[in-house]
This record gives C-alpha cells, sequence and structure tokens, in this order.
C-alpha cells in the first residue's frame, strides 16, 4: 500500500517507568467496601504522616495527635494533599475501623497483635501499646507496606 505510514512501537527507553506496581501506600484504605469507620478530627501539637496511630488529644473534643491518649486510629491518606501529612491545625480522617495500609516498624506475621509506639505513631509487633481488635493481615519486614486491620 503506498502512501501509508507504518509507526514503530512505543518503547521506554529511558526507564523511568516502575516494573511493578505497588499495592497501595501509608494511609490508603485497603478496602472500600464492607464496614468501615473514619472520624473527622483536628491534628494538634504536631505534623501526622498518613498511615500512623493516633490517639484523643485530651482536652479539646474532636482532636488527636501523636502521644495522644489511647488509641484514636490511623491517619487516613489524602492524596490532594502537597505533604503526605496533615499539619497541625488541620483536619485529618482517621479510621477507627476496616483495612488500611501502613509501613511496618518492625517484622510483623500474620498471627502477631498490631502495636503502636505512642509518641511516634509507628506501628508494628511488640511496641509499647496494643490495638484492641486489631489484626495483621500480611506479613512483612521493617519498611515493608503491611495491611492491618481494625475491628
Amino acid at each position: 500500500m503506498e502512501g501509508v505510514q507504518v509507526m514503530a512501537p512505543i518503547q521506554d527507553t529511558i526507564g523511568t517507568y516502575p516494573t511493578r506496581t505497588p499495592l497501595g501506600y501509608p494511609g490508603m484504605l485497603a478496602e472500600i467496601t464492607g464496614v468501615q469507620d473514619t472520624a473527622s478530627r483536628r491534628i494538634t501539637t504536631a505534623a501526622v504522616a498518613f498511615g500512623l496511630a493516633v490517639g484523643r488529644d485530651g482536652v479539646i473534643a474532636g482532636t488527636a495527635k501523636l502521644g495522644g491518649a489511647g488509641f484514636e486510629g490511623i491517619a487516613v491518606a489524602d492524596k490532594t494533599r502537597q505533604a503526605d501529612s496533615y499539619a497541625v491545625g488541620e483536619i485529618a480522617g482517621v479510621l477507627r475501623k476496616g483495612s488500611i495500609w501502613v509501613t511496618a516498624s518492625t517484622v510483623v506475621t500474620i498471627a502477631d497483635p498490631v502495636t503502636f509506639t505512642a509518641a511516634t505513631g509507628v506501628i508494628g509487633a511488640g511496641l509499647a501499646t496494643t490495638i484492641a481488635n486489631a489484626k495483621f493481615e500480611t506479613a512483612g519486614g521493617i519498611g515493608d507496606l503491611v495491611r492491618v486491620y481494625l475491628g
């Protein structure tokens, strides 16, 4: 056929595309169906990164913070934001029931109880505070993305 050009296939010669798409990112909801409970809480005292555990402020209703009283929930990611965290005074989504992706601060197995360190909000196994009715849905090493169910 005269006048027909055949185009070469598109190739990634720079190598900038990932070879594997990640399952999620810290603070991403792992399930969007089923029962879940997400509360809006104003962050006090320090910025909170997505996927960290927060406690109640203890002074002002409707607030949460790192190092707060008890366990309020895990900060839900909001990808409309420029930073991967909530600044002091901003309203954060805090997951209190459901499945969410977090970064493991220790090696975790599916059988381990879910625990966290109140001062930093990091989540792992064998840390200071146990989260009631929570379980790891996946296993992983330090720094790995793991799935946590809050029940």
